[in-house]
């Protein structure tokens, strides 16, 4: 391989593309390419230029920091829901209607419904929320004590 044409695909890549971004514009496979970017890494080989190496190896180090910088981000989905959504089955939730019978409705499972609800940036549909939790539980909790003292 030519040595020009090597030193192409490595400054390239010192350009902030990566490897696979370099295989596309280069037509050529990432094995080609981390081959050919061996070539100038290794002093044994033609094709070494250790100021071209070390260029290319901060390029890449630099590049996986900011990959690490960004963390899990990178990664994670979006909300797959838009919020007028969520702010239906919270006021239909506060009508009356249990999470699980909400899920068995909407197929949407109780943890997702759940986090739908409590991630809406409404503080006070938020506080509607609270008040009726905490309402259902006490009259859960005061039917439970009085089918104790009827026995």
């Amino acid at each position: 391989m030519d040595k020009e044409y090597i030193k192409q695909i490595a400054n390239y890549i010192i350009d902030n593309h990566t490897i696979s971004e370099a295989a596309a514009h280069f037509s050529k496979s990432t094995s080609s390419i981390k081959k050919y970017l061996a070539k100038i890494r290794d002093e044994k080989e033609e094709g070494y230029d250790p100021l071209l190496a070390e260029r290319l190896k901060l390029a890449q180090t630099k590049m996986i920091l900011e990959g690490q910088k960004k963390g899990g981000k990178a990664g994670k989905r979006a909300k797959s829901y838009e919020d007028f959504t969520a702010k239906m089955y919270a006021e239909a939730y506060l009508t009356g209607i249990t999470l699980e019978q909400l899920s068995e409705l909407s197929q949407i499972p109780k943890s997702t419904l759940h986090d739908m609800i409590r991630g809406i940036k409404d503080e006070e549909l938020q506080k509607r929320i609270d008040e009726y939790v905490e309402t259902t539980k006490l009259s859960v909790i005061d039917k439970v004590n009085k089918e104790q003292w009827k026995r």
